[in-house]
């Protein structure tokens, strides 16, 4: 049977006592809780500011490739808020993660290694020239698996020029083979690329590219993140196709 302290029948200087025992070591467990509860806070704010800080450094190495390539000024920032944009509509756990957008922004870093002749060139590029750029997403790859916190980001950078029916590249890739971040972000790299001027061809309107999109679901795009895509751009509540700095209007 379970006793009981019958305060009653205790001596009042023993009552007494305990119950100053009892009530220091309520303080002592309430300054516990308050310094672990400001240690955490201190944590969780010290984590935010390495995040913003990780952020910024993946941002600047992004912008040397896009200084670069006189073709993609511009294209990080969009391309980067539609796929936040298209990943909350798929995969909303994808969205939420900080090293998914760590890929988004990093996915052509691999182009630091690629001939400035190549890179720069006005005019379409030869068979040669097209399977030295094709190392991109390998040489980005490699760049970055030394660097712990944007391992997770890898699949992206080097999935990112696959194609679900299997004909991309560098590793021929196939449907769900295709990691999921890989999948939206191969999508609106080329929506963005197809409404963009090149010095080689006029962008096209939103509806054209729209269409080329949708014309190739089930070959060079994933027909579900197709769909998402589509109705996200349907969605014209703001008049814009998505939310963020860099977003198009819809004309």
């Amino acid at each position: 049977m379970s006793q009981e302290i019958r305060t009653g029948s205790m001596d009042p200087v023993e009552e007494h006592r305990l119950r100053e025992q009892l009530l220091a070591f309520a303080r002592d467990i309430n300054e516990v809780y308050r310094r672990e509860r400001a240690r955490t806070a201190e944590l969780e704010q010290a984590l935010e500011e390495l995040e913003e800080s990780y952020l910024a450094t993946v941002k600047t190495l992004a912008f040397v490739v896009e200084a670069k390539d006189v073709h993609t000024r511009s294209h990080l920032d969009r391309a980067h808020d539609y796929a936040v944009a298209l990943a909350s509509r798929v995969a909303p756990e994808l969205a939420a993660d900080q090293t998914l957008r760590y890929g988004f922004f990093l996915h052509d870093i691999g182009k630091i290694g690629i001939p400035e002749r190549i890179l720069s060139k006005p005019g379409p590029l030869t068979d040669d020239e097209w399977a030295i750029m094709r190392t991109h997403p390998v040489l980005g790859a490699q760049i970055l698996s030394p660097v712990k916190f944007l391992i997770p980001a890898l699949p992206i950078v080097e999935a990112h020029h696959e194609k679900w029916d299997g004909s991309g590249y560098p590793r021929g890739l196939r449907g769900e083979e295709i990691p999921l971040g890989a999948r939206i972000f191969a999508l609106v790299d080329a929506f963005d690329a197809m409404t963009s001027d090149r010095p080689y061809r006029r962008a096209l309107s939103f509806e054209e590219a729209l269409a080329q999109i949708s014309a190739c679901a089930g070959t060079h795009f994933d027909p579900e993140v197709v769909r998402a895509f589509v109705e996200l751009c349907d969605d014209a509540e703001k008049g814009r196709i998505f939310s963020g700095e860099g977003a198009r209007h819809v004309s």
